[in-house]
């Protein structure tokens, strides 16, 4: 069962060019997860009181067209189905101009009374109508991340109160603000816009923590990425920039069947 939310590109949506951030594409998406779960009687408020919460572990993001300032815009989300303790979603951004993003992701259930990764229980799993609809060729899941990089280029991030979240820990989406401003910075001033992201969620950050740092190191057309804090990696991944105004856009989906459980 795929839930849809619509909306209009704010102000706070759009960088200096008037056109979306990434961040805000993906704060769209984690927003309509929250609400799936939520209207199926399973949300955050819910989990809290069992003791139990979702932990986004890899999520990868393919944008088509930046949408721009007042743009109204659909946003869906499905779940794909779960592996023990994984839970698969697949996203969809589109207005009447067309498709605008695609995304696919992992949640890990963890158990936080026993502080350890959970099975999914089957009374959870069994709330969620599964559709095996996907994007993607390759599983998120199969991706092997680049782990520490020795980065050619890093930056210093100071970390602000809206940062963080209900969880005490800096947002999932903040983290492509990081990004952008990484990716900004390192290709000036010959800069494409971001066509594919995949991250890999590794370790939260914390209140308390005031500073971090961002890197990468190009690999072939693609840079690799570290979120990290001295030894500590609280993401890696990779950004794939758009190789030209002309670059084709994938013009069918794939229908792949997922067990709702092993």
């Amino acid at each position: 069962m795929k839930i849809e939310q619509k909306h209009t590109i704010g102000l706070s949506d759009v960088d200096f060019q008037f056109k979306s951030q990434v961040q805000a594409i993906v704060r769209y998406f984690q927003e309509i997860a929250t609400h799936h779960s939520t209207l199926v009687g399973v949300g955050p408020q819910v989990l809290f009181e069992k003791g139990v919460i979702w932990f986004l572990n890899r999520l990868e993001i393919e944008i088509f067209r930046y949408p721009l300032l007042h743009e109204d815009i659909t946003v869906k989300t499905w779940s794909r189905g779960f592996k023990r303790f994984k839970g698969f979603r697949e996203y969809l951004m589109t207005s009447d101009q067309g498709q605008i993003a695609r995304g696919t992701s992992i949640w890990i259930f963890f158990d936080a009374v026993r502080n350890r990764i959970s099975t999914i229980p089957p009374d959870i799993q069994s709330r969620y109508e599964v559709d095996g609809e996907k994007w993607f060729d390759a599983e998120i899941d199969a991706w092997n991340p680049c782990g520490k990089i020795q980065p050619e280029h890093r930056i210093d991030i100071s970390l602000r109160y809206s940062d963080f979240d209900v969880n005490r820990h800096v947002n999932n989406a903040v983290y492509f603000g990081f990004l952008e401003t990484l990716y900004d910075q390192m290709l000036r001033p010959d800069q494409k816009p971001i066509r594919n992201i995949k991250i890999r969620y590794n370790q939260e950050i914390e209140r308390g923590q005031s500073q971090i740092q961002a890197g990468w190191k190009k690999v072939g057309d693609a840079y690799h990425f570290n979120i990290f804090s001295g030894q500590t990696l609280y993401a890696d991944g990779e950004i794939t920039p758009t190789k030209s105004c002309a670059d084709p856009v994938k013009p069918l989906c794939l229908s792949v069947p997922m067990p709702e459980s092993l």
